[in-house]
């Protein structure tokens, strides 16, 4: 292919590192056939990446084996080629085991109950024939059918766990598709965004910090701090540096090369791509490790526990229904009951304690939950996080871009006799230097001056005060625009700048300079960046070394020796070495750099020795502009007479660290960010919700805290230090080790205390020090933190009080800590690296969204203690008495066991599905965070709940049903209890088909007792506090449409049950009197009403013993 660019006369923006290239007419040949052939074959993965060479090239031989430039990149009808070729840049998934999810759907959950009392109703009895056709007598029809019963739940379970499955993945699917990842690569000599997707072999891509290798590359350029974090590959958490060139013989241990699914921490860089898609390292090991490994969630390791619990009662309740009949009642009451109905029977004690409904509700409450917070921009990576939600109880948040809105701006600029607002700064640019710009602060008389005029660059204020925040920046213009180019710019026709808020802000302070005056965009139009080392969170400063133009084309011919001859020259800091022309500025924390400072320029140019009173006066001014919520940085500049550019890059950091220092303070600038609107209101109800809000951020203290009052985090006037913390005082209120570790929290009674600690701070802090601060403070600030001692504040936090953690952030220095967080919550706009280690992301940057995260993983879990508290009382307890009294009271059993299951699999599982689209009750954000280690599914007050409240008032209402209907048939009470075998032929003067008839009807009245009884036990669980009357299913904010669907459907099951023909003839079914369908409501009506006076006890004695007593 041939390339042509045109001449042009503007000097093209640089492409991250700051050489710019004048573009003339050229024409570059590349031949494709240099690409290696793709495979025919795909080979074994080891062997394909023991084949890997690239790294062992040299960088120019790179571009010419993947027939790219590196300053043209691929044109784009060569991209076509080899996206049609080699395809989409994508990982295909790992090969799904069907088989194995096949058989957890069929024999998973409580399935393998349902298997049991499967095999045993069709198991061999009496030695040679079937339960259904016992030796000796008629086929028993009943039993064969409830076989197939039992068989069409366990089809019907399995199909609705793998349709809920299917459905849950193609919804994560769709919602993780949300984010578009895209990458910055170089086409057609043009630097540009494209979809990561369609990265092909050949691409030149351009990373920066914070951002996702899209594919395999080979590194051909980078900055001297580049790092990268391989952790998803190798497991290990340190940082590995990079390099130009081979670093070993193994792909997977050299360092020039870039690989799939890594970040980059730091530094810059740019990359060939030699794979990609499956052909990637990453790929690769996808196709050798197979299927992901499940990792069972919180809330399913609770489903999990109860399951066993249940199971294990259910099947010794079984086996001890059968020893009695066979130790006992077979021989002391021959004839009670054969060995078929003894089995058939006794598969109620399986079904009666088998709530069917509850694993179908946990699969679908998730994908429910998943679906609306979906509607609310927020990606649920792992289904997991959901419920974990609920038990957050400190929130650990990020300041920048998180608390704030990421859209700095340059408020603020002083040197040190003057400081002004930066749009009266702008505004005033001629009168600027001339001194006549009204200060916004105070300045002696003696302390202004009238500079003569300076044409030379580095005594000239502003434009030395353009210069370092144009150059000392890493933050770059997204399009070709630069504002060192003779465009014409205005404030209002700002270009798309991408990079750091910080970066950003001070990158559109010089463009705004550039634009009223245009000696300032040449004096720094005329040097270019030379060497960089980008701000990192440790340093809190970022260095540049530009040259002057002509210099540099200089050292290009005859390399530093020219320059280091002039080393015995002595350099008057106000004067320029034109013939050096060689800077070092730096940009970062005043309180860092101060140090470094030896002196310091006015605002007419003039340089005087920066003393203790210049450094008390610019800390004064550093701290009024941090107390109002400002972050201050100091800019500052250096001449490097003896620069060596030919040295190794880290040999050149090292000598650029070693020169840190007789800095001259050019000027401080504040940066304001405002809170995001919608902060201080989500704050409020996270706090109201028992949520402790620490804030851990990077800034300077003052800032840190003026934000935090600012948006609610601190409302006390008092703030405490460090040195409170270790007050006799508080030492001897909390002597070392006498505090459990889950106690070490405040308490609900003590006042709010607030304090503020720094970086250095917390690495002084002893473990008695953090059981002080964690027992005595409610308010947190962190001010001064590095990436390593935010991730020290999580594990801190985490290891004491049974606190669930979460953390917010959007940057790379915030990776570590969302790592190690019970829950990491990352911006949408954050970095790649932040979003990858976060496992929810907020895709609107929306914080409002935290708190109705927390309240859908309360939600989930309220809403499951509800559908158990359904599913027992009736559906186990009053079954499971229905069996006990046939085996123990020598009665007739009252519920057949078709009707047991039916009802378990059918009835209770079409109103329990109903309960989890239930909304959130009014107090559920007022209660306290859920303890995930103590606080279980099921506890004791929800067992007194079910057996002693609701299970003693369902379970007398359907069995005095039954007496009922048997006194109407002239049967009263002992004549139906303890009869044992004496119920047959003749028994009060009935016949045998007479006596089965009632029990059969009788059967029926029970069964419809318990379905209408549970219309008044969704009705009082819906709610466990609020009355009805202010939460009805049909209207109002509560309201919920599933709850009469629901009813209507469990009544019309029932109708089916007793009037469906073939049911009546295999399942002995039979309609009832009309008299016995209107006491079920009445029933169902006392339920509600006795449950609507506990709540009225609990909300007017919250303290009573009723109170404490309640779910």
């Amino acid at each position: 292919m041939e390339k042509t660019l045109s001449k042009s006369t503007e000097r093209e923006r640089p492409q991250g590192y700051g050489i710019q290239i004048g573009y003339r007419t050229l024409s570059i040949r590349v031949d494709e056939r240099q690409l290696p052939q793709k495979p025919k074959k795909s080979k074994d993965p080891t062997d394909a990446i023991a084949a890997i060479d690239v790294h062992l090239i040299p960088s120019n031989q790179v571009y010419n084996r993947y027939s790219c430039h590196p300053t043209v990149g691929l044109e784009a009808a060569a991209v076509q080629r080899k996206l049609k070729s080699d395809g989409k840049n994508i990982i295909s998934s790992p090969p799904t085991k069907y088989w194995l999810k096949a058989l957890n759907y069929v024999f998973g959950g409580f399935n393998f109950l349902m298997w049991i009392a499967f095999v045993v109703t069709i198991s061999p009895t009496n030695h040679v024939q079937l339960s259904y056709k016992p030796l000796g007598q008629p086929p028993l029809v009943f039993n064969l059918g409830v076989a197939t019963l039992l068989m069409i739940v366990i089809i019907v379970s399995a199909t609705f766990y793998a349709l809920v499955d299917w459905n849950a993945s193609r919804i994560m699917k769709s919602i993780k598709s949300l984010i578009a990842e895209e990458a910055s690569v170089i086409r057609e000599g043009k630097q540009q965004l494209v979809p990561a997707n369609d990265i092909v072999v050949g691409d030149i891509v351009v990373l920066s910090t914070g951002e996702r290798v899209p594919a395999d590359l080979r590194i051909v350029q980078m900055s001297s701090d580049l790092k990268f974090d391989r952790s998803l590959l190798t497991g290990e958490s340190d940082m590995v540096p990079g390099s130009l060139d081979s670093t070993a013989d193994n792909a997977l241990e050299t360092r020039n090369l870039a690989l799939t699914s890594t970040f980059v921490t730091q530094g810059t860089c740019h990359g060939v791509v030699f794979a990609t898609g499956d052909r990637t390292v990453m790929g690769r090991l996808v196709s050798m490790s197979g299927e992901t490994k499940f990792k069972l969630t919180t809330i399913q390791k609770e489903i999990w526990f109860f399951t066993k619990v249940i199971s294990a009662v259910a099947l010794s309740l079984f086996c001890l229904s059968l020893l009695l009949f066979g130790v006992w009642l077979r021989t002391s009451y021959p004839g009670y009951d054969t060995v078929s109905i003894a089995i058939v029977n006794s598969i109620g004690c399986l079904t009666a304690f088998v709530p069917q409904g509850l694993p179908v509700c946990v699969a679908l409450s998730l994908t429910v939950i998943a679906r609306r917070m979906s509607k609310r921009h927020v990606l649920v990576k792992n289904l997991a996080t959901i419920e974990t939600l609920g038990c957050i109880s400190v929130l650990c948040s990020d300041k920048t871009g998180t608390l704030t809105a990421g859209k700095m701006a340059v408020e603020s600029v002083a040197f040190l006799d003057a400081a002004y607002s930066a749009k009266d700064f702008i505004a005033n640019f001629t009168d600027a230097l001339s001194c006549t710009i009204a200060p916004t602060s105070t300045a002696s008389a003696s302390q202004t001056r009238s500079p003569s005029p300076l044409t030379s660059f580095s005594s000239n204020p502003v434009h030395v005060l353009h210069a370092i925040t144009r150059l000392c920046n890493g933050a770059k213009f997204a399009s070709s625009h630069d504002s060192s180019t003779n465009e014409k710019f205005t404030p209002d026709s700002e270009p798309t700048i991408k990079g750091d808020p910080t970066d950003t802000a001070i990158l559109k302070f010089a463009t705004s300079l550039s634009a009223v005056d245009s000696t300032a965009r040449e004096s720094s139009g005329k040097y270019v960046k030379a060497f960089e080392i980008p701000f990192n969170s440790k340093n809190k400063w970022m260095m540049t070394v530009v040259r002057d133009t002509s210099v540099a084309a200089m050292v290009d011919k005859v390399g530093d020796a020219a320059i280091e001859k002039k080393e015995s020259r002595k350099y008057e800091p106000d004067v320029v070495p034109t013939q050096e022309g060689t800077w070092m500025f730096v940009k970062g924390a005043p309180d860092i750099l101060f140090p470094a400072c030896g002196t310091v320029m006015l605002s007419d140019g003039s340089v005087i020795p920066f003393g203790e009173a210049e450094r008390e006066r610019l800390g004064a001014m550093q701290s009024e502009w941090s107390s109002e919520g400002q972050r201050v940085l100091a800019l500052c500049q250096k001449p490097l007479p003896l620069f060596k550019s030919s040295l190794p890059p880290s040999d050149l950091e090292e000598s650029l660290y070693s020169d840190l220092h007789s800095l001259t303070l050019v000027a401080l600038v504040g940066i304001r960010d405002p809170p995001r609107e919608d902060v201080p209101s989500a704050i409020e109800v996270i706090r109201r919700a028992g949520v402790r809000v620490f804030m851990v951020t990077g800034d300077f203290r003052l800032t840190a805290v003026a934000i935090a009052r600012q948006v609610g985090i601190v409302t006390q006037q008092q703030i405490d230090t460090i040195a409170d913390v270790r007050s006799p005082v508080l030492s001897g209120k909390f002597p070392s080790g006498t505090i459990p570790a889950p106690l070490i929290k405040p308490s609900p009674d003590d006042p709010i205390r607030s304090l503020v600690l720094t970086g250095e701070d917390v690495t002084s802090l002893t473990p008695h020090d953090w059981d002080i601060i964690l027992s005595h403070y409610t308010e947190l600030v962190f001010a001064r933190t590095t990436p390593d001692q935010k991730m020290k504040i999580v594990e801190s936090i985490k290891a004491r009080g049974d606190n669930t953690v979460a953390v917010t952030g959007d940057g790379v220095n915030d990776a570590p800590a969302l790592k190690a967080a019970d829950i990491g919550v990352a911006m949408g706009a954050g970095s790649d690296v932040a979003k990858e280690a976060a496992a929810l992301v907020l895709l609107k940057n929306d914080f409002a969204s935290i708190p109705v995260a927390i309240e859908m993983g309360r939600l989930v879990f309220d809403n499951l203690k509800k559908v158990t508290l359904y599913l027992m009382p009736v559906g186990s307890y009053t079954e499971f008495m229905a069996v006990l009294s046939n085996v123990l009271l020598g009665m007739q059993i009252p519920l057949s066991s078709y009707l047991q299951v039916c009802f378990s699999i059918t009835n209770d599982v079409v109103m329990s599905i109903s309960l989890m689209y239930e909304k959130a009750e009014a107090d559920l954000m007022l209660r306290k965070p859920r303890n995930a280690r103590t606080d279980r599914l099921t506890d004791w007050r929800l067992f007194f709940q079910i057996y002693l409240f609701l299970g003693l008032m369902a379970w007398p209402c359907a069995m005095s049903m039954w007496f009922v209907y048997m006194r109407q048939q002239g049967l009263g009470f002992y004549d139906v209890i303890l009869v044992y075998n004496k119920w047959s032929d003749g028994w009060k003067g009935y016949t045998l088909d007479e006596l089965t008839t009632f029990v059969n009807r009788g059967q029926c009245i029970y069964y419809v007792t318990m379905v209408f009884i549970q219309y008044g036990s969704l009705l009082a669980i819906r709610n466990r506090r609020v009355s009805i009357l202010h939460s009805n299913p049909l209207w109002g904010p509560r309201r919920n449409l599933l709850v009469p669907v629901g009813m209507i459907g469990t009544a019309l099951i029932a109708v089916v049950n007793l009037y469906g023909p073939g049911l009546q003839k295999v399942f002995s079914t039979t309609p009832i009197p009309g008299m016995f369908w209107g006491p079920p409501f009445g029933f169902a009506l006392g339920i509600l009403c006795m449950d609507e006076v506990r709540k009225a006890c609990v909300r007017a004695w919250p303290n009573s013993f009723i109170a404490k007593m309640a779910w």
